[in-house]
């Protein structure tokens, strides 16, 4: 191997390395999640950087192990023509304002017939065309596997027509989320520095490999060309992976005006990071019971009061432990015993069932009231 090639294949090796790095940091932090949105965020992380393994290992294989990468055809062009699809769903899920983000199931309908049709028939060319095939590095074959050497080496430019649909795609995204973001008073026009530089990455990559496609191949240096675009690639997984997994992808920044002195806390608008992100304190989460009065629905659970505090569930169980002396439920329960109290010292609650009072209280049925006031009285 020349040293020139081996250069080539270390400049590849990289960005899967990087990719298979991010999948699995992603998947760990999966157990951390605040809300069932986050997860769903960073199911749809691990699924694009998926697709970019697949398609930076299938590159090795094209180029060092013909035979391996005609097993692996289809996961080739799955990563080539999916990563745009879940780029883009990234970036939709990330621009949502006030909305449920819904994602077309006719997204995928494209990639499943074109996927089909190169299994269907590659069922019928013989494995030493495919190999032949790799192995030229030709476009295509004269003879009876004509149409079908066509088709086998069109997933670069499969690759490049599905990138630029889809980026136009997020172009028009960001641009309608900018002008309503705008006009929220929540945000700035200012976009954050680290979306800035993703798009930049993101339309660098999209030109270098459109270079690779559409010039001649002995027109540019291939090794230096790969390192960049390996470089490039690499660059978006990690800064992308990065901020999911800390949470900053609010991709405008939050703007909020100076208040007076008090420790109530300033709720955000459209996911943004809280003005007390981090910082819990006993009059911050008393000021949140009796405010929000939270535990008034029956399946208020830690996680949700994780995501209003903004901190991490196990914090939030730390800290009531250590400043209550007691655990999350009985916490919680002491304001439902306290709001039945409450209840039942209202005239035009007498004579009410008890039963009724105690599901308006926040509790469940009879059993977890009776439950609650045991462990109360017992302290």
């Amino acid at each position: 191997m020349s040293f020139q090639l081996y250069l080539r294949m270390l400049a590849m090796l990289v960005p899967v390395f990087i990719s298979i790095t991010c999948i699995m940091l992603t998947a760990f932090s999966r157990q951390n999640c605040l809300t069932l949105q986050e997860r769903t965020l960073k199911n749809i992380l691990i699924l694009y950087l998926l697709m970019k393994f697949l398609a930076w290992f299938t590159i090795v294989c094209y180029v060092f192990f013909p035979e391996a990468f005609v097993v692996l055809n289809i996961p080739c062009l799955a990563g080539f023509i999916l990563a745009p699809v879940f780029f883009f769903r990234i970036i939709r899920f990330l621009t949502r304002i006030e909305t449920e983000e819904q994602f077309s199931r006719l997204h995928w309908l494209i990639p499943a017939l074109i996927g089909s049709v190169f299994l269907f028939w590659s069922l019928f060319v013989p494995f030493d065309v495919h190999v032949e095939l790799v192995k030229s590095r030709q476009l295509s074959i004269p003879g009876e596997y004509e149409l079908y050497s066509r088709l086998f080496t069109s997933k670069p430019l499969l690759r490049i027509v599905f990138m630029t649909v889809y980026y136009s795609c997020i172009a028009r995204l960001l641009v309608r989320y900018y002008h309503k973001a705008s006009s929220l008073n929540s945000f700035t026009r200012k976009p954050r520095r680290w979306v800035v530089f993703l798009i930049v990455l993101s339309l660098t990559f999209m030109l270098s490999s459109l270079t690779a496609v559409l010039l001649p191949r002995n027109s540019i240096d291939t090794s230096i060309h790969t390192a960049i675009t390996a470089l490039i690639g690499s660059g978006q997984y990690m800064l992308l992976t990065f901020h999911i997994i800390r949470r900053k992808y609010t991709l405008y920044a939050v703007y909020s005006e100076p208040k007076a002195e008090t420790e109530t806390e300033a709720e955000p608008e459209n996911g943004g990071r809280r003005l007390h992100s981090g910082k819990l304190t006993r009059r911050r989460l008393g000021a949140y019971f009796h405010k929000q009065k939270p535990y008034l629905q029956g399946n208020f659970k830690i996680t949700d009061l994780a995501e209003a505090m903004d901190v991490n569930r196990s914090v939030i169980s730390a800290f009531i432990n250590k400043n209550y002396g007691v655990n999350f439920n009985r916490f919680v329960n002491s304001y439902r015993l306290k709001e039945l109290e409450r209840l039942q010292a209202l005239p035009f609650n007498k004579g009410k069932s008890l039963a009724g009072l105690v599901k308006k209280a926040g509790f469940a049925d009879l059993r977890q009231y009776f439950r609650a006031k045991q462990l109360r009285s017992k302290n």
